[in-house]
C-alpha cells in the first residue's frame, strides 16, 4: 500500500458557533463560506458557497472528532459531493486558541481525516472509487486539507 497526492481543498469558513452541550464537550458548527481546491487529473474549481458546513465535537481533554458535508463545482460545472470525518487533538491551550480563531502553528495539533466524494459518471468519477486520507490545518478565516489516494 502506499499514498499519491490528489488534491488540495482551500476552505473559507463562516462565523463559528459553539454550543456547550455539556461540561465535558462542546459542539461546533461553521458554515462554508466558499474556496477552492486543485489536484490530479484536471480536478479543479470552487467550493460552493453555503452549501454546508463543518461541525465539530471538542472534548475537554482537547480531543474531539468532527464531521464536514458541502459541495465542490469543477471548472467545467461538474459538481461533486464531498464529506468528511475526522479526528483532532491538542493541548487545551491550543484548542482555546483554534476554538478563537486564533492563528496557531499546525505542528501543535493532530488533524486527520477520510473524505468520501459523489461524483457523476464522467472524468471524475475515480473519487467514488478510491480511498483517500488527509491531513488539515485551520487558520483564523478557513482551513486547508490536503488528501493522498490509497493506491
Amino acid at each position: 500500500m502506499k499514498l499519491e497526492f490528489a488534491l488540495e481543498i482551500r476552505v473559507s469558513l463562516g462565523a463559528r458557533m459553539h454550543m456547550h452541550i455539556a461540561e465535558d464537550y462542546t459542539r461546533g458548527a461553521v458554515l462554508i463560506e466558499g474556496g477552492t481546491f486543485a489536484g490530479i487529473d484536471g480536478l479543479s474549481g470552487i467550493i460552493v458557497p453555503k452549501s454546508g458546513g463543518d461541525f465539530p465535537l471538542v472534548r475537554a481533554d482537547g480531543g474531539g472528532r468532527f464531521e464536514s458535508q458541502y459541495l465542490l463545482q469543477t471548472d467545467d460545472g461538474t459538481t461533486i459531493l464531498k464529506r468528511s470525518a475526522g479526528v483532532r487533538h491538542a493541548p487545551p491551550e491550543v484548542v482555546r486558541q483554534l476554538l478563537a480563531g486564533e492563528q496557531v502553528d499546525p505542528h501543535s495539533y493532530y488533524m486527520r481525516m477520510t473524505p468520501r466524494f459523489e461524483a457523476p459518471e464522467g472524468p471524475y468519477d475515480w473519487l467514488n472509487r478510491t480511498i483517500f486520507v488527509g491531513v488539515g490545518r485551520r487558520n483564523p478565516t478557513g482551513s486547508v486539507f490536503r488528501y493522498w489516494k490509497v493506491v
